[in-house]
């Protein structure tokens, strides 16, 4: 299915039209990135389409994360089917940690909080690296039903002895890496969607160091409510002479996954983040997919 049937396939709420229309929360910015992604495939229309589809689904995200706080174990379980759950086994047979690939697809939230019920031997041994919150009150409130299930959440800024201490007792550490990252210490120019965009580096960095397996990792929700987590086999690592651009091949190799989990769901990433902010003049198209 092309990008074009998937986007005329999506069926908005009257909820996610009215925010799109009434409460446009950043919504230049998502029309601006869903352009840069798809503005060779889809028509004006079908773009304003995506967004509606996107706001729905935002709203049902909302309201899901509300409500969670008064489901049961056994009631987050069976809200969700995980797939894949053998590449996390096979992968912690070689000792070496795991390294998740993730992004925001899906409801995050209620996959992590519901998926770890699927596989409790990782409680207290899965690690989410993702930025800080200045305001630790802030941070605590968000992160509580994390660390509640056994989930732990590790801090960007001078994580990375942190990273390789869980990797070096075979836990597994989530990076989310679908947001900008500023070139130069961070972040290096890797192609997204056919123009470049700040990625961060750490992942593919972490694992050449570590010898760690790169597991993409994704959830979505489905027509019926369900929500599905799958995990997939192991990105295989390619080397090059150049330790540079070993970096930036392999990273070009992670991002090409978040472009596939986009393009299966396209409105169900999160298209709030200004993941694009190089100068045209930098920047590279590429034909449109099909």
């Amino acid at each position: 299915m092309d990008i074009r049937e998937t986007v005329n396939n999506l069926r908005p709420s009257w909820l996610g039209k009215l925010i799109y229309h009434v409460l446009p929360i950043r919504r230049s910015v998502v029309l601006s990135n869903m352009r840069l992604a798809f503005g060779n495939a889809l028509a004006d229309a079908e773009i304003k389409h995506l967004a509606c589809a996107f706001y729905s689904h935002l709203v049902s995200v909302l309201f899901e994360n509300l409500s969670i706080s008064w489901l049961s174990e056994k009631q987050l379980k069976n809200k969700i089917r995980v797939e894949g759950i053998e590449n996390l086994w096979k992968a912690a047979e070689q000792e070496k940690g795991i390294l998740l690939l993730g992004g925001h697809f899906g409801n995050w939230e209620v996959a992590a909080i519901a998926g770890i019920q699927h596989f409790p031997e990782f409680k207290g041994r899965l690690h989410v690296l993702r930025r800080q919150i200045v305001n630790k009150f802030i941070e605590r409130i968000l992160f509580k039903r994390f660390y509640d299930v056994g989930l732990d959440v590790i801090p960007k800024r001078g994580s990375l002895n942190r990273v390789l201490d869980a990797l070096a007792k075979n836990d597994t550490v989530a990076f989310i890496m679908d947001q900008y990252a500023k070139p130069g210490k961070e972040g290096i120019l890797v192609d997204f969607f056919g123009k470049k965009a700040g990625t961060f580096k750490s992942l593919a960095m972490v694992a050449r160091s570590s010898g760690s397996p790169v597991l993409p990792a994704v959830s979505w929700k489905e027509p019926s409510g369900k929500h599905v987590f799958k995990v997939f086999a192991p990105i295989p690592w390619e080397s090059h002479e150049d330790p540079d651009e070993e970096i930036f091949i392999n990273t070009r190799r992670y991002n090409q996954k978040i472009e596939e989990f986009i393009l299966a769901h396209p409105d169900q990433w999160l298209w709030f983040h200004k993941r694009w902010k190089v100068k045209k003049a930098h920047q590279r198209m590429r034909p449109a997919h099909a």
